[in-house]
């Protein structure tokens, strides 16, 4: 017999029942029971028409498993965020409540099902305690409640609020997170009236505006965001520099291997950034290279550097991690020097005077001279020996003789003469007249020579070329050259099929014309004009600009009657970087450099 005990202990017969078991059990399982209840077990022997002896035990069921873990996941400024662990065993759901702490009834309930393990309570009051209940129900019945105390956020402001590093259009804002912040509302208003924000997410505690206007006071606000309600506002304000880019960047003291960079100081910057490498024509002469400079620092010795190459320099300026408009320029190192004007001053039987002209930079020279037939002999000079007498020569014989210049460890580019003893030498040959692709030479005339050989080499190498003029001349122009090149070149008389000693003289072309009055106008907000005079000769245009913080360049070739071309569809406040050379046929003439900022501002031209 399963009776239960009331709460005194007293049977309560109405809700007995029976349960009849076989007569070789021992043992059984007596379901169906309340939870924590008192039962009293009797167990009666029984026989055919007899009930035999009785034992009674007194037993209480447990309660049924509470929730566990249950907590707190995530405040909200109305609202709470809740979780917990199921329990074992058949549930049919959750009821989750606030009581009233004055009276009764309750402030929120709720009924979930088994299958979720937390819930979110809305509508609820800013920066309040709350203590939220929950028990499990079982078909048996609910399970004793368990309880947490959580608090709903306050409606806070933005703390730590910075805004600093100004440039001419930016400004950087720094703040510190909020908690429960779902967002964050940044707005920037000018003393002009002109008022811009930005929503912003929760992930955010840095922002760089642009496009702002120089000179300008703004004044800067951010508040959080939760959900739909934005909080309190914090205030800051700022004005943008009047300039934060060079004005004025040059490079002086050019040589084969260094140049001094020099600019004008940027009120509010942290530092510069200073950045060289080939122009394209020379890519490979010399790898890129950049450094950074203190904001002490107007003035920088560019060190080995590599000669005769053509460089595009680049100096930004620094506004704490900002990177503020570059401005840049191009140099040329010199050549390693070639020694000019070498030639044969006078001879004997048996010696051979040679003078030259002085090169800069070199710290010696060295002069070799050799026959056909023999190893050649080598003399070093100090840099201030323009002249060198050979002695104890072989009449018979035709000499090379050979120069070069040294540069420390580094010898420049060699020129050589040849002498024969029995042959006429030439005398007063030099360069009259130098154009892009032309040199023009004139010579005195020799005695008993029948003609004159003219030949002509590019100093870096190439195909040797000549011609001989019949002896009535005495000028020649060789055509057809390469412009901005240097040529080694050597004028010889000729009696019939023989050629005498060679004087030797060297020259370089002129560069190539670039364009000129480069310039912006009739900028818009997202436009410009720019504007050039044009080339006499240039049979086009390539026209290339980006904005400075990315390497993606849009270009475009221009016939040779433009002289102005609209870029549209760039981004306010941004500065470009244009550039433009003038076409010659295939060959692409010096580069003309500009900056411009897109917010009708005066462009500068930087060559």
């Amino acid at each position: 017999m399963v009776t239960p005990l009331s709460s005194e202990g007293q049977l309560l017969p109405v809700q007995q029942r029976q349960m009849d078991l076989k007569a070789d059990v021992s043992t059984a399982m007596v379901t169906e029971l309340s939870p924590k209840t008192d039962y009293s077990l009797t167990v009666y022997a029984m026989y055919p028409g007899l009930i035999g002896d009785s034992a009674t035990i007194k037993v209480k069921t447990t309660p049924l498993p509470e929730v566990s873990n249950f907590r707190v996941i995530e405040e909200g400024l109305f609202s709470l965020r809740l979780g917990w662990t199921p329990p074992q065993g058949k549930l049919n759901g959750f009821k989750i409540f606030i009581p009233r702490s004055n009276r009764p009834g309750f402030i929120y309930e709720q009924l979930l099902p088994r299958d979720i393990s937390s819930h979110v309570i809305d509508s609820l009051e800013e920066d309040k305690k709350y203590t939220v209940s929950i028990y499990a129900v079982y078909p048996e019945g609910p399970s004793k409640p368990v309880s947490v105390v959580g608090k709903t956020l306050k409606l806070v402001p933005v703390h730590q609020f910075l805004v600093q590093n100004a440039t001419t259009d930016t400004v950087q804002a720094r703040w510190a997170s909020v908690k429960g912040a779902t967002g964050y509302r940044l707005t920037w208003a000018s003393t002009e009236g002109h008022i811009e924000n930005i929503n912003l997410g929760d992930n955010f505690n840095f922002y760089m505006i642009q496009g702002l206007h120089t000179g300008s006071e703004y004044t800067i606000t951010i508040n959080p965001i939760f959900g739909d309600i934005e909080g309190p506002i914090t205030t800051a304000k700022i004005k943008t520099l009047e300039s934060s880019s060079v004005q004025t960047l040059k490079v002086s003291a050019v040589s084969t291997s260094t140049a001094v960079v020099s600019w004008n100081s940027v009120p509010g910057a942290t530092g510069y950034r200073l950045a060289w490498r080939p122009t394209p024509e020379f890519v490979g002469r010399d790898r890129p290279r950049q450094l950074a400079l203190n904001t002490s620092t107007t003035q920088y010795q560019l060190k080995n550097v590599a000669h005769d190459t053509e460089y595009v320099l680049t100096l930004y300026v620094l506004f704490g991690a900002a990177v503020g408009p570059g401005i840049a320029a191009t140099f040329r190192t010199s050549p390693l020097g070639y020694v000019s004007n070498f030639k044969v001053t006078s001879y004997t039987s048996t010696t051979i005077d040679v003078a030259w002209s002085p090169i800069v930079g070199a710290t010696e020279y060295k002069l070799s001279w050799k026959t056909d037939n023999s190893k050649p002999q080598v003399q070093y000079l100090d840099r201030s020996i323009l002249f060198h007498r050979l002695k104890d020569l072989n009449p018979q014989s035709t000499y090379t003789v050979t120069i070069c210049a040294v540069y420390g460890n580094s010898e420049g580019p060699e020129i050589s003469l040849s002498h024969d003893f029995e042959f006429i030498m030439m005398r007063e040959v030099k360069v009259e007249d130098i154009g892009v692709n032309s040199f023009t030479l004139s010579w005195k005339k020799a005695s008993g020579a029948s003609g004159y050989k003219i030949s002509w080499i590019p100093f870096l190498g190439g195909d040797e070329k000549s011609h001989v003029v019949s002896a009535d001349f005495a000028s020649y122009t060789i055509r057809n050259l390469r412009e901005s090149s240097a040529y080694k070149i050597q004028v010889s008389s000729m009696v019939g099929s023989r050629e005498g000693s060679a004087v030797l003289v060297t020259a370089r072309t002129l560069d190539l014309p670039k364009v000129e009055g480069f310039v912006a106008l009739n900028t818009t907000d997202n436009s410009t004009v720019l504007n050039w005079t044009r080339v006499a000769g240039a049979s086009g245009y390539r026209l290339s600009w980006r904005h400075i913080s990315v390497f993606d360049t849009k270009t475009e070739i221009l016939g040779p009657g433009f002289t102005y071309y609209k870029i549209s569809d760039l981004l306010y406040g941004r500065t470009y970087l244009f550039t433009i050379r003038p076409l010659y046929g295939e060959v692409e003439g010096p580069i003309s450099t500009m900056y411009q900022r897109i917010c009708k501002t005066l462009s500068k031209l930087f060559d």
